[in-house]
């Protein structure tokens, strides 16, 4: 019956060891994730007062942009782009991306379409009897 008390209290030993080390590695977990929540605030802010003083400057450099509120842009080159040079960028971008979209996005795929048609006999075995079922007297 001593064996008995025993094994209890070595079995509540080990899992209170084992409850402290998690409580304490949750702990820690949480003082990184809110440390890192207030770097990030930080850094937001820091890039929002950023792009307000770019904005402030191109409106300053370029008048008539403030007045058209379907274009806004901030940046080192916000002030050297014509009309020209934006009509060619999006048109580069709208092609780009009806090429993609056209490609199935090949980038995604883990093998290159058509490569396992007949990856085995089984396979073409099943593709076959699901095109030409087998009948009794045939």
């Amino acid at each position: 019956m001593s064996e008995i008390g025993f094994g209890l209290q070595v079995t509540a030993l080990g899992m209170g060891t084992v409850i402290a080390i998690l409580v304490a590695l949750m702990l820690v977990l949480r003082a990184i994730g809110w440390w890192d929540q207030r770097r990030q605030s930080r850094a937001e802010a820091a890039r929002a007062a950023a792009l307000a003083q770019a904005q402030a400057e191109a409106d300053a450099s370029w008048p008539g942009q403030g007045d058209d509120p379907a274009l806004v842009l901030s940046g080192p080159a916000a002030g050297r782009l014509s009309d020209e040079d934006i009509a060619a960028i999006t048109l580069a971008v709208v092609s780009h991306a009806r090429l993609r979209r056209l490609q199935g996005a090949p980038e995604v795929r883990a093998h290159t379409p058509g490569s396992h048609l007949f990856a085995s006999r089984w396979v073409a075995n099943g593709r076959a009897s699901q095109h030409q079922p087998w009948r009794r007297g045939n």
